[in-house]
């Protein structure tokens, strides 16, 4: 279900990428071609040794890969940033609840972490019911959080700590 995105993903990627919500909602970038999809999967691989992690969401028994969960680490602070998104076609099946369930335990379990943070659009409703299924408490909006693009949106801040338990 989670592995590590290969290069090879750039194709199926820059497909989903189409789909004008991803780079609505998230830091993909408009318009991405295969090619950029390629140069992505290489930093993001890259990225791993720096604390942010970034696995390809596969559907089983064929390994197409149909979206992506990424978790951030701050090991000083304890906490880790979660974020997703996922190829249209696949949405609302349960991929990205047990997706962010997966990504959110080995946090809690394997890498000391005692907070999980993920920040939801203020019109993504899709990402916040995610959120909500998986144990995630609704902390506020953050005003003009961090540039995305040419914006700097507000957001709803989400947590999840170690002690709340296993909820998907």
């Amino acid at each position: 279900m989670l592995r590590p995105f290969r290069l090879d993903d750039a194709a199926a990627v820059a497909e989903a990428c189409q789909d004008p919500s991803i780079p609505e909602f998230t830091m993909m970038a408009d318009d991405l071609s295969e090619e950029d999809a390629r140069r992505w999967i290489a930093n993001g691989l890259e990225w791993w040794p720096r604390g942010i992690a970034r696995f390809a969401v596969t559907l089983p028994p064929d390994d197409v890969r149909v979206g992506q969960m990424g978790i951030q680490f701050d090991t000083q602070l304890r906490r880790a940033e979660a974020f997703y998104w996922l190829a249209p076609q696949v949405r609302g099946r349960g991929t990205a609840t047990e997706a962010l369930e997966l990504v959110t335990a080995w946090a809690f379990q394997s890498n000391g972490v005692v907070r999980v943070q993920l920040v939801t659009h203020l019109n993504n409703a899709a990402s916040q019911r995610v959120a909500v299924r998986c144990g995630f408490h609704r902390e506020g909006i953050l005003r003009a959080w961090e540039p995305v693009k040419a914006t700097q949106p507000d957001v709803i801040m989400w947590s999840r700590l170690a002690t709340d338990g296993s909820w998907c």
